[in-house]
């Protein structure tokens, strides 16, 4: 004889559906506002009193939803993992009465179980939106549950009564959950953390009646110092502002993908600081996917900067790429550190090819029922994995971040403005003007691709000149033809014939300005040529053919002062003779003068021989330093010093423009030649180059004799007197006064240096 059996339900089972399955507090606080915005209220109020005191903290949570009546109570809401929304007959007379447009937040029967993770003691307190409702009273006391697992679930008694009223002022219908033994301190960091992430919890732009659905904060104790806090989003108290990326302003690349057309198309959109680079429709591949769409933004360096300046926050602790269904997050697609979706990993297998968690932020969002898109009971661990799930993961790679990939890492390199950290070079952003070819080349690529039914791109990229751009722009007119023809799309048979006209206009063009430009190529050179020489000659001569007069004039009356100089130094010298009052220290100061001013004397004459400026050359004027370094060595270092062979090396491909006298800087490598011969150097070599935007190095070395062993510390040699040659010891310690006091830069002897002396030198802007 057979038997029927049944299952008994140990008490245990609360903590199974209840704290133990939902792990987390945030989430649990999400899945009480997601039953009130099912319970079709408007606003909700998360409220925190004597939250330092955990012996009398409460949370409250009060909605001004439908509420529940005495049988909603029994039936439903006391009925475990039961859910009228699921089934459909969750008050469908009152839903068909006010037309509402809601789609069900939850749909599990265990959301009630998180008052459970969040206390050790629950007060229902609740009113159906009826005539002649009562208020209804539930105790439920969750440690009840845990005293003794043998008994069973449905003896533990909760406790039920009517009220005549309420503390609530207002209270009119709705449901009110007060919630004491908290389980954990809500200080004010943990209510921070809870509104910012409350911020997330809603898309507000996705149709679900959202618009009409808020949430409040209310923490009295931290009503003080929310008057102290100057950023608005960091005050506890106040309504939660629903975060969009849209409304950031970010200025970089974005792509969007949309499942429409009833689930029949697939359409892509990509663009880049404001501009369209091109959009796509495929026939959707995806059977078990409609009504998606992904908004995908990367965050280049500028876009971070924007991200923090706004949110307060960097964007690598705000999040990644959040997922919502009918407008409410999936927990925990987006949350910092969280890599659900494998993209961290994925990124490991080649850093410098694929985007990350943090070069990323979006969205993925689901409208309408969707019952093959179903969260995980936990609620904190995503969705179930079954095939819509991993349709939906393929949709989002191949579709979304794949090409925008392609288009970010490949093609702009990010976009971004970058200093190159072993130079300090910046090279500047790369804008979709600046890569029409390799944008060609995407959309030709996109085109081959037979699922392709529709595409539409900015025209100015046909713009071409070169050869394998046109082998691309001709790969996508034919491609073109081809979707024309299958799709019979009279819109993109026109496009097609217009591309294809445009693009023969366009070789015409360039093949008759090449036949142009062949004529013209010898006439171009010629003046290239003499434009080249004319740029010379802004500092440089090559005769002196070609001075005036007024310099001249400028140039004898400087060399007059200095001989003048001289003259004085020559009386002091021989009154101090007479009075018998010279020492070693006046005859090396007299010396010292005088070696000045004749040097300078010596340099203005070349100077006269060779320069071109219209002003004196002890003049301070801004002037491009490298230019002047270039045409001093090629024309006045060369032919004045033939014993010796100048090597000049402009690694620079930029100006560095600084105020100078151009006399004190010709001084200066009249002195360090002069050094090099009195070393016997053949050779001296003079590279100048960029060490960042705003500084300049210039390394001057010779293959003379080279340092003294004697000198224990190399940059000695700029001292007064120091000398390893036959020299005075003032040449060198007036190369260093020149580049410390007139050019405001450093000098340092290279003692590395074993083959002859190396000094090197930085200017600063």
């Amino acid at each position: 004889m057979e038997n029927q059996m049944q299952f008994r339900i140990s008490s245990a089972l609360k903590n199974l559906i209840g704290k133990e399955l939902i792990t987390d507090e945030f989430v649990a606080v999400f899945e009480l506002v997601k039953n009130s915005f099912d319970a079709n209220a408007k606003h909700v109020k998360v409220i925190f009193e004597n939250q330092y005191n955990l012996e009398t903290a409460k949370i409250t949570i009060w909605d001004d939803g439908r509420g529940m009546s005495f049988d909603d109570l029994k039936n439903k809401w006391l009925f475990v993992a039961y859910s009228a929304k699921n089934d459909g007959t969750e008050d469908k007379d009152y839903r068909d009465k006010i037309k509402t447009k809601r789609i069900f937040a939850g749909a599990k029967g265990v959301g009630r179980f998180s008052c459970d993770r969040l206390g050790d003691q629950l007060n229902l307190i609740t009113l159906k939106d009826e005539p002649n409702s009562k208020i209804e009273n539930l105790i439920v006391d969750w440690t009840d549950f845990e005293e003794d697992s043998n008994k069973e679930f449905v003896d533990v008694k909760v406790f039920h009564s009517i009220l005549n009223s309420t503390s609530y002022k207002d209270f009119k219908k709705g449901t009110i959950l007060e919630i004491t033994g908290l389980r954990d301190v809500w200080d004010r960091g943990r209510i921070k953390r809870l509104k910012f992430s409350l911020e997330k919890l809603i898309n507000p732009i996705q149709e679900n009646d959202i618009e009409n659905f808020d949430i409040e904060i209310i923490a009295f104790d931290e009503l003080v110092q929310d008057k102290n806090e100057k950023i608005e989003r960091n005050r506890l108290n106040g309504k939660i502002k629903n975060f969009v990326f849209e409304t950031l302003g970010l200025k970089t690349t974005q792509i969007k993908v949309e499942i429409i057309e009833n689930g029949g198309v697939v359409k892509t959109t990509l663009t880049d600081r404001g501009k369209e680079i091109y959009w796509i429709k495929e026939r959707n591949h995806y059977p078990l996917l409609s009504d998606i769409k992904i908004n995908l933004f990367v965050l280049n360096f500028e876009a971070k900067i924007n991200f923090k300046k706004q949110m307060d926050i960097r964007s690598v602790d705000y999040g990644s790429v959040f997922i919502y269904k009918n407008g409410f997050r999936i927990y925990p697609f987006g949350e910092e550190g969280d890599d659900t979706l494998l993209i961290d990993r994925r990124k490991q297998q080649g850093y410098n090819r694929f985007l990350g968690t943090r070069d990323l932020i979006g969205r993925i969002e689901i409208s309408g029922e969707q019952s093959n898109l179903k969260e995980t009971t936990s609620r904190d661990g995503g969705f179930i994995k079954n095939d819509s799930y991993y349709e939906l993961v393929d949709l989002f790679y191949d579709k979304a971040l794949k090409r925008l990939e392609k288009y970010t890492v490949d093609i702009i390199k990010w976009g971004d403005e970058r200093k190159d950290k072993d130079t300090g070079e910046i090279s500047p952003s790369i804008n979709p003007e600046d890569v029409r070819g390799e944008i060609l080349e995407i959309i030709s690529t996109l085109t081959k691709a037979k699922e392709v039914i529709d595409i539409g791109y900015d025209k100015d990229f046909l713009r071409i000149y070169e050869a394998k751009q046109e082998k691309s722009v001709s790969q996508i007119v034919k491609n073109f033809n081809r979707i024309a023809q299958e799709t019979q799309n009279p819109d993109l048979v026109k496009q097609a014939k217009a591309a294809e006209k445009q693009v023969k206009e366009l070789i015409e063009a360039k093949i008759e300005a090449e036949r142009e430009n062949e004529n013209i190529g010898a006439e171009k050179k010629v003046v290239e040529e003499k434009l080249d020489q004319k740029v010379k000659q802004v500092l440089f001569l090559q005769s002196v053919d070609n001075q005036d007069i007024n310099r001249i004039v400028r140039y004898h009356h400087d060399i007059g002062v200095h001989a003048s100089t001289v003259n004085n130094w020559l009386n002091r010298i021989a009154k101090e003779i007479d009075n018998k009052t010279v020492d070693e220290e006046k005859l090396k100061k007299f010396v010292e003068a005088v070696s000045r001013a004749n040097n300078k004397i010596l340099s203005i004459s070349r100077f006269a021989t060779k320069a071109n400026f219209n002003l004196s050359g002890q003049e301070l004027r801004d002037t491009d330093f490298i230019s002047f370094i270039d045409q001093y060595s090629e024309n006045v270092l060369r032919e004045f010093y033939p014993d010796i062979k100048v090597h000049f090396k402009n690694k620079s491909d930029s100006d560095f423009v600084i105020p100078f006298k151009p006399l004190e800087v010709s001084l200066m490598f009249d002195n360090i030649i002069d050094n090099s011969i009195k070393a016997n150097a053949s050779n001296i070599f003079i590279d100048i180059f960029k060490v960042d935007i705003n500084t300049l190095g210039l390394n001057i070395r010779d293959d003379g004799k080279g340092l003294s062993n004697k000198l224990d510390a190399p940059n000695s040699v700029f001292e007064k007197g120091v000398t390893t040659t036959s020299g005075s010891g003032l040449g060198l310690y007036n190369v260093a006064n020149t580049v410390l006091k007139e050019l405001k830069g450093l000098i340092t002897v290279n003692s590395q240096n074993k083959k002859g002396f190396e000094l090197n030198i930085q200017l600063k802007k």
